[in-house]
């Protein structure tokens, strides 16, 4: 409750007004748009509700309002250059990229010819920790 005379936050215990803590804003994920999220709301990749929520934050917010405007006309301009032949991946790079699937890959190592680290031993643990409490003490913590 709001106390009229103070503007303060106030909770009634046992009869008494008291002054409460005012409590940390939570996060809301449309306090402002991530550059993911608008590019994500302009190519329409948003869940329902997420859109809902970006959608409200934008119509409010004239400073995300201005990013997805612009982020609606670069997304414009690059489909209209994939349209000619502008912006397109070279022939001899999507026949490699399409090969990679059918290439016959010779055998690899197998599990035993694969490097892993030892486990760690109790005396390996011992030699950390002693390190460990060396380098705070050097620094002066305990």
């Amino acid at each position: 409750m709001v106390s009229p005379i103070e503007g303060r936050r106030t909770s009634v215990i046992g009869g008494q007004r008291r002054p409460t803590r005012n409590r940390p804003k939570k996060f809301s994920s449309v306090e402002h748009l991530s550059h993911e999220a608008v590019a994500a709301f302009v190519d329409g990749e948003l869940t329902p509700s997420a859109a809902h929520r970006a959608r409200v934050h934008v119509v409010q917010c004239p400073e995300c309002r201005a990013e997805v405007h612009g982020q609606r006309g670069a997304s414009e301009m690059l489909r209209g250059c994939n349209l000619s032949a502008h912006v397109r991946a070279p022939e001899d790079l999507l026949a490699r990229l399409a090969g990679i699937a059918n290439a016959n890959l010779g055998p690899g190592p197998d599990a035993d010819a694969t490097p892993v680290a030892r486990p760690e031993d109790f005396m390996d643990r011992v030699e950390t920790m002693i390190r460990t409490i060396r380098k705070m003490q050097g620094k002066g913590q305990r």
